[in-house]
């Protein structure tokens, strides 16, 4: 925002509102941020987004990465959203099948993949549809979900995982299980059960995490700017296309490889784009 000549105190303020690992907050957050009288909303991920259209249908709102606007009735479509949403979006037309695709390509003796997720997030009924079709075709079980809605419920969930004996382990995206909140415990816990785990988020990666494949999120905070600078301008947000990502990183940590002692195929390491050591 300063390389666009936004300085805070000169002519720019923000208003920061944080959920603190609570999703049922965002409601309440997003009408406080409406009735500070802003001039536009930044929120990350899907039900912060969902949240903030709720509350305001004028206030332009920019989402730094939310799921399949459309689906969530956020926008008429991503090239014209045609209301107060604009932003950047992760979804992309087969990402679910390819991140189980990776996952079974990099443990191949995995036959039952366990998932530990928040079915009440958007999206995630339809991903999990499209990677237990793909299950099918590898020949392995996507066991049951276990559900974690609340960040105090992860404990159980993932004793739930062990309960179910399941080969390795998928942790989706989702703002519940974040390093910062209680995404290290996850990473904690599949250290100490030995089970090979893949995230989304090189954060995951660079604290420990075994493997990741997703967006690079920094990028999406850099690439942020330019929609809020565009509105401040002048610009509608319903007529600034919705963008999705173009390039997706593999992040594998060598170090927590060794110490579960798995091996990655020399087609994945191939394709990485970084290695913690």
């Amino acid at each position: 925002m300063r390389r666009l000549g936004y300085e805070e105190g000169r002519n720019a303020v923000y208003e920061f509102r944080y959920a603190e690992g609570t999703p049922a907050r965002f409601p309440q957050l997003a009408r406080e941020l409406t009735a500070a009288d802003v001039r536009m909303i930044v929120v990350t991920g899907s039900t912060e987004t969902v949240a903030a259209s709720q509350a305001t249908a004028t206030i332009p709102i920019v989402a730094i990465h939310v799921g399949d606007p459309v689906e969530l009735r956020l926008a008429m479509s991503l090239a014209r959203p045609g209301g107060n949403v604009t932003g950047m979006t992760l979804r992309v037309p087969g990402y679910s099948a390819k991140f189980l695709e990776l996952l079974v390509e990099a443990f191949p003796k995995a036959r039952r993949i366990g998932i530990i997720g928040n079915p009440q997030q958007p999206n995630f009924a339809g991903d999990r549809q499209l990677m237990e079709r793909v299950a099918v075709g590898k020949g392995v079980t996507l066991l049951p979900t276990s559900e974690a809605t609340r960040p105090e419920e992860v404990d159980a969930a993932l004793r739930r995982v062990l309960e179910q004996r399941p080969d390795a382990l998928i942790v989706p995206s989702l703002a519940l299980f974040t390093v910062s909140q209680k995404g290290g415990r996850i990473i904690e816990f599949a250290a100490q059960a030995k089970l090979p785990a893949m995230y989304t988020w090189m954060e995951d990666v660079e604290a420990g995490g075994l493997i990741a494949f997703g967006v690079d999120v920094r990028a999406l905070y850099a690439r942020t700017p330019v929609f809020v600078d565009k509105i401040l301008k002048g610009a509608n947000p319903g007529e600034i296309p919705i963008e999705q990502p173009t390039r997706f990183g593999l992040w594998l940590n060598l170090k927590t490889a060794r110490a579960l002692g798995v091996k990655f195929p020399p087609t994945i390491l191939a394709r990485a784009e970084q290695t913690v050591e």
